[in-house]
C-alpha cells in the first residue's frame, strides 16, 4: 500500500537491529550445548565393599576361626588397610598411666551383669584382705595392690571385675552414711547457684554424713574455708570420719594433699549468734530439718550480694 500523502516513504529496518527495541543489537544465538562424553564403561565404576553385617551374612554369617584368638587391638589392625596400623611411631608421647594401687587407697569395684546396671562395692586396700564378690567369691587385696586401676581382675571361679579409682561423686554415693546426703546432682546446682569460687569461706549447717562438705571443700579450694555446724554427736563423727578417709586415700593414690579445710563444730547453729559475728561469708548453705531457726543468725554474716541455698530432702 502506498503510504499518506506529504510523507516519507518508510526506510526498511535493518537486518542487525533486534526485532523487539529502537537501536538493541540483535541477541546471539545461544551456543550449541558441549558434546557429552562417552559414557565409561560399568567395570572401571568403583564399587563400595558391603556393609559388615551384610558381608558376613553373605560369606555364611560365621566369623572366621582365627579371629575368636585375637585381641581387640589385633582385629583392628588387620581390619585397617596396609599402612594405616595402630602402631605409633617412635618417640610419640604417649599417655601418662597412673601410679598403681597401694595399701590404704579407696578402690572401687565393679561386677558387670546382664541387661543391668553394675554391682559396685567400695574398700579400702590392705594386705592380707579381701573383699566378697557375687557367687560367693573372693577378690583378695594381693591381687589389686601394685596393679594400675582400670584392670580387670580374674577371680579362680571364672569371674571378672574391674578395679579402679572412685571419683568423689561415687565416694560420696558408696560411703557409709547416717542421715540422708544431698545428693551430688542437687549437690552440682547449688554450687552453681552460690557461685563458689576458690578462696571462698562458706558457712554450711548440717554436717550430715560429709557429702556436702567434701564437695564444698574441693571448691573453695586450699585457701578457701568451710565451716560446717552440726546438733548430733553421731552424724558430727561420721562427717569427719568421711572426709578424713578421702583426703589420706587421696593423698596415698595421687601422690598430692587434698586441702584441709573444713572445720566441724559440735553446736547448734542457732545458739552460735556470737561465734558470728566476726566472720563473714561467701555463701551459706543449710541442710537441716527446720532451716528458718537458723535464718535470722546467719544472714547478718552474709557478704552483699552473697547467696544462702536451702536443701530440703523431702
Amino acid at each position: 500500500p502506498c503510504p499518506p500523502a506529504g510523507l516519507p516513504p518508510a526506510t526498511p529496518r535493518p537486518r542487525h537491529m533486534a526485532p523487539g527495541g529502537r537501536g538493541e543489537a540483535a541477541r546471539p544465538r545461544s551456543a550449541a550445548p558441549p558434546p557429552t562424553p562417552p559414557s565409561a564403561p560399568l567395570s572401571a565404576i568403583p564399587t563400595l565393599p558391603p556393609p559388615r553385617g551384610l558381608r558376613r551374612a553373605l560369606s555364611g554369617g560365621r566369623r572366621p576361626v582365627w579371629a575368636a584368638s585375637l585381641s581387640p587391638e589385633e582385629r583392628l589392625r588387620r581390619m585397617l588397610p596396609p599402612g594405616q596400623g595402630a602402631e605409633e611411631p617412635s618417640g610419640a608421647p604417649r599417655a601418662a598411666s597412673a601410679p598403681p594401687f597401694r595399701a590404704g587407697e579407696l578402690a572401687l569395684v565393679e561386677a558387670p551383669r546382664r541387661q543391668r546396671p553394675p554391682l559396685r562395692a567400695l574398700c579400702r586396700l590392705a594386705a592380707g584382705a579381701a573383699l566378697g564378690a557375687p557367687g560367693g567369691l573372693l577378690l583378695p587385696h594381693d591381687s589389686v595392690l601394685g596393679r594400675p586401676p582400670g584392670e580387670v581382675v580374674r577371680l579362680r571361679g571364672g569371674g571378672r571385675l574391674l578395679v579402679r579409682r572412685p571419683s568423689l561423686e561415687e565416694y560420696a554415693l558408696l560411703m557409709p552414711r547416717g542421715p540422708a546426703i544431698a545428693y551430688p546432682k542437687d549437690i552440682s546446682a547449688m554450687l552453681l547457684m552460690m557461685d563458689v569460687h576458690p578462696g571462698d569461706t562458706v558457712l554450711e549447717a548440717g554436717s550430715g554424713s560429709g557429702a556436702l562438705s567434701l564437695f564444698l571443700s574441693r571448691a573453695v579450694g586450699p585457701k578457701g574455708r568451710v565451716i560446717s555446724y552440726e546438733t548430733r554427736d553421731d552424724h558430727h563423727n561420721l562427717a569427719k570420719k568421711n572426709y578424713r578417709h578421702w583426703r589420706a586415700a587421696w593423698e596415698i593414690g595421687r601422690m598430692e594433699e587434698w586441702p584441709d579445710n573444713v572445720d566441724f563444730i559440735l553446736k547448734d547453729i542457732s545458739t552460735a549468734a556470737e561465734d558470728m559475728k566476726s566472720l563473714t561469708f561467701d555463701a551459706i548453705t543449710l541442710d537441716m530439718i527446720s532451716p528458718q531457726s537458723a535464718l535470722s543468725v546467719v544472714h547478718p554474716s552474709l557478704k552483699q550480694g552473697g547467696v544462702c541455698t536451702v536443701y530440703l530432702a523431702k
